[in-house]
C-alpha cells in the first residue's frame, strides 16, 4: 500500500471518529437540557380549647348557665341560708344543679361525679348523708317535689360519686343539648350524736368530670 493510500485511510478514520464524537456530544447536550420542577404542599393542625364545653347552672330561679365553673372549687351550690349553717338532727336541705353543653356542640357528654375527699376526723361531714335526684326542675327541687330517680342514692355518704355516668346529648348548631337537671338533698340524720354539735364541715367540692362522646 502506498503512502498516499495509507494517508487517505487515516483521514477517513479520523473523520469517522470526529463524526462519532459529534453525535455523542449532541446526545449529551439533549440529556442535560431536560427541565425539572417541583410542587410542594404543607399544612398544620391544632385543637381549639373552646371546641367542647360543659356549662353549669346553680341558680334556684332564672337559669344562669356558664362554662366558668371548670376550675375547683367551681360554683356555689345554693343550699338555703341560714338553715345549711344551723343544722339540727333530722334537718334536710336541697339545692338544684344543672348541666348542659354549650350551643353548637356536635358531641355529647358522659359525666362522672366524684364526691369530696373527707378526712376521718371531719365529724360533721361524716355524719351528713345525701342523694342526687335527676329530672327535677330548680323550682321542684326547692319545694321538695323531687320524685324517686337518683344518680346518687339517698342516704349515701357525702363522698359518694356516681356509679353510672350521666349522659348529655348534643344539640343542633344554634341550640343546646337537653340539660340534665339535678337536685342535691343533704340530710343530718335524726340519730346524729351530740359530738357533731357546733361543728363545720369546711368547703366540700363535688367534681362533675365530662368526656366527649359521639
Amino acid at each position: 500500500m502506498t503512502d498516499q493510500v495509507q494517508k487517505s485511510n487515516r483521514k477517513r478514520k479520523i473523520r469517522a471518529l470526529l463524526a462519532g464524537g459529534l453525535v455523542l456530544g449532541v446526545g449529551a447536550a439533549i440529556t442535560l437540557a431536560a427541565w425539572t420542577d417541583n410542587v410542594f404542599g404543607n399544612s398544620d393542625f391544632a385543637t381549639g380549647d373552646a371546641a367542647w364545653n360543659l356549662q353549669g347552672n346553680f341558680s334556684t330561679g332564672t337559669p344562669a348557665w356558664t362554662p366558668e365553673y371548670n376550675v375547683s372549687p367551681g360554683g356555689a351550690i345554693q343550699f338555703p341560708v341560714p338553715l345549711k349553717d344551723n343544722l339540727s338532727p333530722g334537718d334536710v336541705v336541697r339545692a338544684p344543679l344543672g348541666l348542659r353543653l354549650e350551643p353548637g356542640q356536635t358531641l355529647g357528654a358522659s359525666i362522672t361525679l366524684t364526691g369530696p375527699t373527707i378526712a376521718p376526723t371531719n365529724v360533721l361531714a361524716n355524719a351528713l348523708t345525701y342523694g342526687i335526684y335527676t329530672g327535677v326542675t330548680a323550682a321542684d327541687c326547692v319545694s321538695g317535689n323531687i320524685g324517686t330517680s337518683t344518680v346518687v342514692p339517698a342516704g349515701s355518704p357525702l363522698s359518694t360519686g356516681t356509679a353510672t355516668p350521666i349522659t348529655i346529648s348534643s344539640g343542633t348548631d344554634a341550640q343546646n343539648g337537653t340539660p340534665v337537671e339535678l337536685c342535691f338533698v343533704v340530710t343530718l340524720p335524726a340519730n346524729t350524736p351530740n359530738t357533731a354539735s357546733g361543728l363545720q364541715t369546711g368547703q366540700l367540692v363535688w367534681d362533675f368530670a365530662g368526656t366527649s362522646i359521639a
